[in-house]
């Protein structure tokens, strides 16, 4: 059970590159893991290689909650969030699937058990900026079964067009990644409140501010989503206090892993907030967060990136399952992810 090996296995493709993370121990076992991104992920590796990995060898790679708070202390004068985090994530999931391997159960099985059978799931385009391929897509998501789309464009008359091209009533979100400040949100809000957007994602920068996202939710009639540019249970507890959402979407790569993902749920629970994991990447973290999000109650939504058609995140992962809109649990031991051939 001791750990022998850490890998951070990059997969480069620009904006859609990929870091997964091996752990490898003295039974043969093999865990598998997966970061944030990063741009690029040459960072994040690093962290795992150089501040990391040497503490965590042949330690017991069954004492995750021990591994994790060793991690974050070792490399807390480093900073208590950004890439470090990310690091200590993909490791936490690694060894959560191992943990899943050795005794040979889904992981959600060492969490609780399923609640849920299905969460039903959102297609996250990339920003297209172009009318043509924009609505392309929305009938290919529409096609494929989606229970709601993701937008991330900021131009208005692009918004509408897509608003137009659902059905009344469906389900469109949007993500402007902070771009607006408090004035620009307010006076756009108008002409989405009208288009009727499930939910509006990040609107202002920085995106930790909360008391000016809370100030301008109050302004206007449209829900607020945010959470995947926090790191730490502290800042998941001012968000959840600030009154600035609706929906919370903590990032697994980010926040440290599963370990730390289920303390959240439970912040999630005391504020009676739904949680949305976050995840605009198909592979190890995206498994993770399904056993996550079907273990817990207070659960609602799956973000599933939808790239066009012909375009693949690198490391070619399988497609994932929908069923009545609803992605559904993997097989397998773990996460229940393929592993990677070399």
């Amino acid at each position: 059970m001791k750990i022998q090996k850490i890998e951070a296995i990059p997969f480069e493709a620009g904006p859609l590159s990929q870091l997964f993370v091996q752990i490898h121990t003295d039974e043969g076992l093999v865990g598998l893991g997966e970061t944030w991104y990063g741009l690029p992920t040459n960072p994040i590796k690093s962290a795992i290689e150089d501040t990391l990995l040497p503490i965590l060898l042949n330690e017991d790679s069954s004492r995750i909650e021990y591994l994790w708070n060793r991690m974050y202390r070792h490399a807390y004068r480093y900073g208590t969030e950004g890439v470090l985090l990310c690091a200590i994530s993909g490791i936490d999931l690694a060894l959560w699937d191992l943990m899943g391997q050795r005794v040979q159960r889904p992981v959600i099985q060492l969490i609780g058990g399923i609640v849920r059978e299905g969460i039903r799931a959102y297609a996250s385009f990339p920003p297209y900026h172009e009318e043509k391929i924009l609505l392309r897509e929305v009938e290919r998501a529409l096609q494929l079964g989606f229970a709601g789309i993701k937008l991330h464009e900021v131009d208005l008359a692009l918004i509408t067009k897509a608003a137009k091209a659902v059905p009344e009533g469906y389900p469109l979100m949007l993500d402007v990644n902070g771009l607006w400040n408090a004035v620009e949100t307010e006076e756009k809000a108008r002409t989405l409140e009208k288009l009727n957007i499930y939910w509006l994602e990040e609107p202002l920068f920085p995106m930790q501010d909360h008391e000016a996202m809370a100030r301008v939710r109050r302004r206007i009639n449209l829900r607020f989503a945010s959470g995947e540019n926090e790191f730490t249970l502290m800042g998941f507890d001012r968000l959840l206090k600030s009154g600035a959402i609706d929906f919370v979407q903590p990032e697994i790569t980010k926040i440290g892993g599963l370990t730390t993902a289920r303390k959240i749920s439970v912040l999630a629970d005391l504020h009676n907030i739904p949680v949305c994991p976050h995840s605009f990447r198909i592979g190890p973290a995206a498994y993770a967060n399904m056993h996550w999000a079907l273990s817990q109650q207070n659960m609602d939504w799956m973000e599933i990136p939808l790239l066009p058609e012909g375009r693949s995140f690198p490391s070619k992962p399988p497609l994932l399952k929908l069923r009545n809109g609803q992605v559904i649990l993997p097989e397998g031991p773990g996460f229940g992810f393929p592993k990677q051939r070399e």
